[in-house]
């Protein structure tokens, strides 16, 4: 007989909480209509459920000059596009976690006090691109190990460096590629954590790594925490699945296992996962 297991915590965090929550309470008061900058959050039920409700999801503040109300996604947005915004007659919003505007204050402080800046992040993110939009200076972003020793090789020992992380990478990562930068650079401020949302959630993944042979994963292949995810299970030497829903669900993703566990990332539904238990649930087990 098969046996299944749910993550706990799983799902929403409260920064994605809080940003669903700034879009309904708009959607409620306005003024109308609605503008979100980018996608609230990475994920594509969510944002098209928002879409069915009238909200108008653009990639430029501009789009919303017309007049209403502008949203910032959950990710944080550049000094630039809070200046756009602020020109444009509508009423602006920002729905960025606050962990993620804590983290905008702390590059902005850096930057003030003559810091080098080092990032831990992945390029082209949301998060990371509105991060270094938020400074005048050079931010060597260090997307990997690779890229950690590369900028190691040119980095000078006497500055004074100080480095941050985005808030949804793996927290081991971060913490051994932080060990690496601190037996090289004497002169540096070590200030990168991944939230506790995201830590919180891949120890849970972890603890169901040791009880089951397969772990599905429900989320956007966009997030970046729901990716992280798998490769913590894939850390511990278990095999893990990312389905957008129960729709992507094969039962070749669990043949042979007796133990299937279940998680999501932080802006997926929990409605998915319920509907993704009942799916693997009803799925025939061979003797």
């Amino acid at each position: 007989m098969r046996k299944v297991l749910l993550a706990s915590p799983r799902g929403f965090c409260a920064g994605v909480e809080r940003a669903l929550k700034t879009v309904d309470d708009a959607l409620k008061t306005g003024p109308f209509p609605v503008y979100v900058l980018h996608e609230i959050v990475h994920n594509e039920n969510v944002v098209e459920s928002l879409r069915r409700r009238g909200v108008i999801f653009i990639d430029d503040p501009e789009e919303a000059a017309g007049g209403g109300t502008l949203i910032f996604s959950a990710h944080g947005v550049s000094r630039e596009v809070e200046e756009k915004a602020a020109r444009l007659k509508v009423r602006v919003i920002d729905a960025a976690c606050p962990i993620v505007k804590s983290l905008q204050r702390r590059i902005e402080a850096f930057e003030a006090d003559g810091c080098e800046i080092i990032l831990f992040g992945k390029k082209g993110h949301r998060e990371v691109e509105g991060l270094l939009g938020r400074v005048h200076s050079t931010v060597h972003v260090v997307d990997s190990e690779e890229a950690l020793e590369a900028f190691l090789a040119a980095a000078d020992p006497a500055k004074h460096y100080a480095c941050l992380s985005q808030t949804t990478l793996n927290a081991d990562d971060v913490a051994r590629m932080g060990r690496r930068l601190q037996e090289k650079l004497p002169h540096l401020t070590f200030a990168a954590e991944v939230c506790f949302a995201t830590r919180d959630r891949q120890r849970a993944v972890k603890e169901l790594a040791g009880q089951c042979d397969v772990i599905l994963v429900v989320g956007s292949e966009k997030s970046s925490n729901t990716r992280r995810l798998c490769e913590t299970a894939a850390a511990c030497g278990v095999r893990s699945c990312r389905l957008s829903g129960a729709e992507d669900f094969e039962p070749s993703m669990i043949a042979g296992a007796k133990r299937v566990g279940i998680t999501s990332g932080a802006s997926a539904p929990e409605e998915l996962v319920r509907k993704l238990l009942e799916t693997v649930e009803h799925c025939p087990c061979p003797d």
